[in-house]
C-alpha cells in the first residue's frame, strides 16, 4: 500500500485551519464558563422557610383595597399552609404541605425573580430564576448539590452537567450558530471537544493541562 506524505504547504494550511477552529472552541468554552457563573441567579430564589411566627401588622381597608404587611393562609386545623410577606425588601410567597414543610417559594429581588420547588424534606430540588444575564434553570440532588444547569445568556443557550461536588463535567451549547460539546475532568480542564461549523465536524483532545494535543477533522488526524 502506498503511503502518502503531505507537503509542507498542505501541513501549514491544515494547521492554520485547526488553529481557527481551536479559537472558536475557546469562545465556546467561555459560554460554559458564563453558564457556571450564572448560578448566582439561582441564589436569588428563596430556599428556606420564612418565619412562621405572627408578626405585628396594621391592616387597613381603603375602599376596595386591603393593605397588609403579612398574609397567612391556614387550613381548617390552623396549620400554616401559605405565607405572603415582605422581608428585607424582598416580596415572597411560600407554600407548605400538611406537615409544615416548605414545598414551594416565589420571590422577587433587585437582581431578578425566582421560583423554587422543594422535596418532602424541604430541600430545594428545582430553581428557576431570571436576572440581568437571562433565565437559568437549576436541578439539585437530594443533598442540595447542583447537578444540571440550563441557561440562555447573551452568548447563546447552554446546558451543563455537574458532578457530586457541583463541578461542571460536561457542557452542551450553541455559540455564534456553532454547536459544541465539551467534556471536562475533575480539575475542570477541558479534555474533549466536539463541534461542527461551516468547515465541517471537529473533534479536539487535550492533555491534563488543558493543552490541545490532537484534532480529528474531515482531513484526518493531526497531533501536536
Amino acid at each position: 500500500m502506498d503511503s502518502y506524505t503531505p507537503s509542507l504547504a498542505e501541513l501549514e494550511l491544515r494547521l492554520a485551519k485547526l488553529e481557527r477552529q481551536n479559537r472558536r472552541l475557546k469562545r465556546l468554552g467561555l459560554l460554559f464558563l458564563l453558564i457556571a457563573g450564572s448560578g448566582f441567579l439561582l441564589a436569588q430564589v428563596p430556599r428556606k422557610a420564612l418565619s412562621a411566627a405572627p408578626a405585628p401588622a396594621t391592616p387597613a381597608a381603603t375602599y376596595d383595597t386591603l393593605v397588609v404587611h403579612r398574609l397567612e393562609l391556614r387550613d381548617k386545623a390552623g396549620k400554616l399552609r401559605g405565607l405572603w410577606t415582605v422581608e428585607d425588601d424582598v416580596p415572597g410567597l411560600t407554600l407548605y404541605d400538611a406537615a409544615g414543610t416548605l414545598r414551594a417559594s416565589l420571590g422577587v429581588t433587585a437582581d431578578g425573580s425566582g421560583l423554587g420547588l422543594h422535596d418532602t424534606a424541604g430541600k430545594p430540588r428545582i430553581a428557576l430564576a431570571v436576572g440581568a444575564k437571562g433565565p437559568v434553570l437549576g436541578l439539585y440532588d437530594d443533598v442540595g448539590k447542583t447537578r444540571a444547569t440550563l441557561a440562555v445568556i447573551a452568548d447563546g443557550p447552554g446546558l451543563a452537567f455537574h458532578d457530586t461536588a457541583g463541578k461542571i463535567r460536561a457542557g452542551l451549547g450553541v455559540f455564534d450558530s456553532v454547536p459544541g460539546l465539551r467534556l471536562l475532568d475533575a480539575a475542570q480542564k477541558p479534555r474533549a471537544v466536539l463541534t461542527i461549523d461551516a468547515s465541517g465536524p471537529f473533534l479536539g483532545l487535550s492533555d491534563a493541562a488543558g493543552k490541545p494535543r490532537a484534532w480529528l477533522t474531515e482531513d484526518g488526524l493531526s497531533r501536536r
